[in-house]
């Protein structure tokens, strides 16, 4: 019978084995690039992991959450300004959104988490005619004042020489 011991030193002789031919066939320096980027790799997840994880206990997306689409950074920024599209958006995706001229961004997919929290915020779009928006941002005064809409006239509050005096009226002159 061949005990565990055996079994073990020889998978270790195969493995190494391997190890060697793998080497050899891709060379050193790529084979150190490899182990080296799986090692940053597993680092990252681990540091994003942990980001994530403070980020969402102060009420910050995770950063699977987050657009790394700079057309999204740019909307986010035209529609609801610098803090919300700094938190929504990927670094690299937020800086070249700020060298993007206004205007030129694009709504994030409905589907993806950026588009579940702000497409339902946008108030309702104005129509083609400027008057509504418009006439939203600027309503009428409640109570007319002008003549023109029959609040008062030329002559209200104007007295005349056989009225005790008052000087007045369209032209600035007595009334009569």
């Amino acid at each position: 019978m061949v005990s565990n011991r055996v079994l073990i030193i020889g998978g270790g002789v195969a493995a190494a084995g391997l190890l060697l031919l793998y080497m050899k066939r891709q060379g050193v320096g790529n084979v150190a690039a490899s182990v080296g980027a799986g090692a940053v790799q597993a680092v990252g997840g681990v540091a994003s992991g942990a980001v994530g994880a403070i980020g969402q206990a102060v009420g910050l997306p995770t950063p699977a959450q987050t657009s790394t689409d700079e057309q999204v950074a740019r909307w986010l920024i035209d529609n609801f300004g610098q803090f919300e599209a700094s938190k929504w958006s990927g670094a690299p995706a937020y800086l070249r959104a700020q060298f993007m001229p206004e205007g030129s961004g694009k709504p994030p997919p409905a589907d993806s988490a950026v588009g579940r929290e702000f497409l339902p915020r946008l108030a309702p779009q104005a129509s083609y005619d400027e008057t509504d928006r418009l006439a939203a941002r600027y309503p009428a005064p409640r109570d007319p004042v002008s003549i023109f809409d029959g609040g008062g006239s030329f002559q209200d509050g104007v007295t005349g020489p056989g009225t005790g005096g008052g000087y007045g009226g369209l032209w600035g002159t007595w009334g009569f």
